[in-house]
């Protein structure tokens, strides 16, 4: 501002209001967690631009990359250079995959927030089944593996399935009786959910899915678990027996943290705009 500008805040709406409008309210956010994925990450990207090109939505692409050893960083540069809805956040060390998440959606802008796994192992495609359950007074639609249907498929190993049935089935005697898949990395949420729910999370690795879902568990929000297709892609980062135990740990601990959420906590909960910063 100049010396001759006034500062009050009146003067400065009005000068805000007589601008032109250069940008278009964002419909939907893409959070896409990222470590050491230059190979898989690039098919995903351009799938998701192309879908929501087709689709005619406003939206962002937020890649997080969480501490890549590799070109990951590089490459996201590329799509941000063609791409003005692509954004990268790179971070300087490898926190974990819920940390990535939480980062990317607190700094998200859309009215809806959904994040995916960058191996594309569920096609974006699927966004259409989740945004289907959300239009009928959802606050969440998770993508499910294992409820059956006639209309989708999932591929994947017998060892890798039956672990993922095992801990599913502690999960549900423990904290979450009625979800069939709370580990599928595909996920939407209103904006008052994700940001009611991704302020509280504090899990930095695999089982934050776990600790979104018990949050939204205790507040009482419409969780709507919806069969999606699904193909295990060589590549995953996930250790299944150190971090299944490491999953089991905290699913004690999210009892303890979150005790004190409850209807009224998201019912008195005013979203707040702007990037933020997890912690």
């Amino acid at each position: 501002m100049t010396p001759e500008t006034p500062r009050n805040p009146e003067h400065i709406d009005t000068w805000i209001g007589q601008q032109p409008v250069t940008s278009e309210p964002i419909e939907i956010s893409i959070v896409v967690p990222a470590y050491n994925e230059e190979r898989r990450l690039p098919p995903t990207l351009i799938d998701a631009i192309d879908y929501f090109d087709r689709r005619g939505l406003s939206y962002e692409i937020i890649v997080i990359d969480d501490g890549s050893k590799d070109g990951t960083a590089e490459v996201v540069r590329k799509f941000e250079r063609v791409r003005h809805q692509v954004r990268l956040i790179q971070l300087p060390k490898n926190y974990g995959k819920g940390h990535a998440v939480r980062l990317g959606v607190l700094n998200s802008r859309g009215a809806k927030v959904l994040f995916a796994d960058a191996d594309g192992a569920t096609p974006i495609q699927e966004f259409g089944r989740l945004e289907k359950a959300l239009a009928t007074d959802g606050d969440i639609a998770i993508g499910s593996r294992a409820l059956a249907s006639t209309e989708t498929k999932v591929t994947t190993s017998i060892h890798r399935r039956a672990l993922g049935r095992i801990f599913n089935k502690c999960v549900n005697m423990l904290l979450l009786p009625s979800i069939a898949d709370t580990q599928c990395g595909f996920k939407m949420f209103t904006r008052k959910a994700a940001l009611f729910l991704f302020k509280r999370q504090r899990a930095d690795r695999f089982s934050f899915d776990v600790e979104l879902l018990y949050m939204a568990h205790k507040a009482k929000l419409a969780v709507k678990e919806v069969p999606i297709n699904w193909t295990n892609v060589p590549g995953s980062k996930v250790n299944l027996v150190v971090d299944s135990l490491c999953m089991f740990r905290d699913v004690f601990r999210f009892k303890v943290i979150h005790r004190g959420i409850n209807p009224e906590s998201f019912e008195q909960f005013e979203e707040t705009s702007g990037p933020l910063q997890a912690n």
